[in-house]
């Protein structure tokens, strides 16, 4: 573990998601003492009243009582300044922790090399980086805090009711190790049956849906709407029936404190009746003895949530563990030209490449392939159409040729070197995939471009949003390139969204370029004319001769003439022709 993290645990992903997390300690220390001086002070305030009330009550003189009287009103004014203190300094250690897990995540997973990440379904990847993480973050508010100000407290309690009546002691002792342990084991216990399948089952409702969402009309059309509906229906089920099942002991957990404040009250009551009859205390220790149960199990009230959260923590933990693998593990080595890599061992932005498949199976499941025996030579500077029906393996195709999803069978070569034996950076600078889903930055359209080439000037920017047709769209924002965009695109409409994906693509001007339906979204003149600058070899305005440049495209009419065109089929059913 980490030397920072301050954070026990027994389970080996807790232990890495924790040092993760990256929690000094110091700030951990403060936030733990903010929330034992908040219990304290009310537990001190509970004690102090009560013997107030009590002591009051023989008629003492005024001045006998001014102690405990300022007494009340510091610890009731201290409560709640050490109660907002506490909650600053809690949720600033998760917030901090959260930042630090997230920053963590995104660089494991960027050096992931294997294709895991790619098969996971949107709504499952959002659940993981989004709900799992923040379930990484409650841990620290709602179970290592309290955790370990339960300790605290319960020291604090013993000691106090020590000199006051040992009988009453033992068994406010066997109170709180009845609400600090039993109700605890009792929560982790139903946490434990059910949260794995919870987490899965959430997960799968969240990528069910979100499909749905994306989907609709398609699977409408397809007449698959209504199935997909009811498979949706029986995940909710699932997920229901998950939380059902830790009933049982749930009610134990809910229980088990209550029970222990009970138990607590009623030695506390005989323990004072027995001390009452003797004269062996005052009435201010009695009226200690007779209320001070009712405060003595704040700290471990918070105990079975405490615990619930734990295994929530490590559920979420194991989870993130596999979506991060084996990152961490070194690289295997690739042929490079040590030649021409420049000093400081950066990775040269090659202005061609060869791209080659051979025999290539494609597809997100082995039972089920969406490409087979799939060979292609494309050499620097070619240009290949891609054309099938809806499902037929053209996206597959790219996201493979591209690095991010393994093939199946067969291989994908880059300069002849197999694509999964080189380094991620080499192929990142060789490859760029446009995807019919990349994201669009809440940032400015300037900004949007440069995530391709952090170098780019104002006047390259300009040139490639007048190659894509954005000529006339740019000077209607009201601050140019400055302007800001809201999240993932959501102020621009969908061909204006397109053709700045497409300006980002091309401005990259690497020596291959796999772009799916670039032209979707566009009118069919505007469409068209796209096509064709990507494909006619002669016209380099929107990529440089040297360049591969593959595209999937719904308009094969638009091809020009002389473009290799593949045809793509079920199975092996492919073939290529010139347009």
């Amino acid at each position: 573990m980490s030397a920072r993290t301050a954070v026990p645990a027994s389970s080996p992903a807790l232990r890495r998601a924790e040092s993760a997390l990256e929690i000094p300690r110091a700030r951990l220390l403060a936030a733990v003492l903010a929330a034992c001086a908040t219990l304290g002070s009310a537990f001190a305030l509970a004690a102090v009243s009560a013997y107030l009330v009590t002591r009051a009550w023989t008629m003492p003189p005024v001045l006998d009582l001014t102690v405990a009287v300022v007494a009340v009103r510091a610890l009731g004014i201290s409560r709640g300044v050490f109660r907002w203190l506490e909650r600053m300094l809690t949720h600033d250690v998760a917030l901090r922790g959260v930042v630090s897990l997230r920053t963590n995540l995104f660089t494991a997973l960027a050096a992931r090399r294997d294709d895991a990440l790619t098969r996971l379904r949107r709504g499952e990847l959002l659940a993981r980086l989004g709900d799992d993480a923040q379930e990484l973050g409650d841990h620290v508010i709602k179970a290592v805090v309290p955790g370990l100000v339960s300790v605290v407290m319960a020291v604090a309690v013993l000691v106090t009711f020590a000199p006051l009546s040992l009988p009453a002691t033992a068994v406010m002792l066997a109170a709180l190790v009845l609400a600090s342990v039993l109700a605890p084991l009792a929560a982790h216990r139903a946490a434990r049956l059910s949260e794995q399948a919870v987490l899965t089952t959430r997960s799968a409702v969240t990528a069910q849906a979100l499909e749905i969402l994306d989907d609709a009309t398609a699977l409408r059309v397809d007449g698959r709407l209504e199935e997909a509906l009811a498979d949706l229906r029986s995940t909710q089920s699932a997920h229901d029936a998950a939380i059902d099942r830790a009933a049982l002991p749930a009610a134990v957990a809910a229980t088990a404190v209550p029970l222990a404040i009970l138990l607590a009250a009623t030695g506390s009551v005989l323990a004072a009746g027995g001390l009452w009859l003797d004269g062996g205390a005052s009435a201010g220790q009695i009226g200690m003895l007779l209320l001070l149960p009712l405060s003595s199990f704040e700290a471990a009230t918070a105990l079975p949530a405490a615990a619930t959260q734990r295994a929530r923590s490590r559920a979420a933990a194991e989870r993130l563990a596999d979506l991060v693998g084996t990152s961490d593990a070194p690289a295997p080595s690739a042929p490079t030209d040590a030649a021409s890599a420049p000093a400081g061992g950066a990775v040269p932005h090659p202005r061609s490449a060869a791209l080659r498949a051979v025999g290539l199976d494609a597809g997100w499941s082995p039972q089920s392939p969406r490409l087979e025996a799939l060979d292609l030579d494309l050499p620097p500077g070619s240009r290949l159409a891609v054309v099938g029906p809806s499902g037929c393996g053209k996206s597959t195709l790219l996201a493979t040729l591209a690095g991010l999803l393994d093939p199946l069978a067969g291989q994908v070569e880059l300069d002849g070197h197999d694509l999964r034996a080189l380094p991620p950076a080499q192929v990142r600078a060789a490859v760029t995939l446009f995807a019919e889903d990349a994201h669009l930055f809440a940032t400015t359209v300037r900004e949007n471009l440069r995530v391709v080439r952090g170098d780019l000037e104002d006047e390259e920017a300009l040139a490639a949003l007048a190659a894509v047709g954005l000529e006339g769209w740019l000077p209607t924002l009201p601050h140019g390139l400055d302007t800001m965009l809201g999240p993932d695109g959501t102020t621009v409409s969908g061909g204006e969204r397109r053709r700045l994906l497409l300006a980002r693509a091309v401005l990259r001007r690497g020596p291959v370029l796999l772009l799916d339906e670039p032209t979707e979204h566009l009118d069919t003149e505007r469409g068209d004319a796209l096509l064709h600058a990507l494909l006619a070899p002669e016209d380099d305005s929107l990529v440089p001769a040297t360049s591969t440049v593959v595209v999937v495209t719904h308009r094969p009419e638009a091809i020009p003439r002389g473009t290799a065109v593949l045809h793509l089929g079920p199975g092996p059913a492919h073939r290529i022709e010139e347009s």
